[in-house]
């Protein structure tokens, strides 16, 4: 039978860096977007989106270290 192993603390988080900053990015962009579309003068498409891409972080914080806890 092979063992299985344990990935490497540091491979699984190293990525999570660039995973934030790509989410966070995407979905400003996203927002900046359909305000410049709608012509949102309060930028509430943005706000909307970012705050989207914060709750989306955190899931991904979460299922990553989940993970790896287990």
């Amino acid at each position: 039978m092979k063992k299985r192993r344990k990935p490497n603390q540091w491979l699984i988080f190293s990525s999570l860096a660039f995973q934030i900053a790509l989410i966070m990015w995407a979905s400003i962009r996203l927002g900046q977007y359909l305000d410049q579309k709608f012509q949102s003068s309060e930028n509430q498409f943005g706000l909307l989106f970012s705050s989207l891409g914060l709750v989306v972080i955190l899931w991904t914080i979460y299922k990553q270290s989940k993970r790896f806890w287990n």
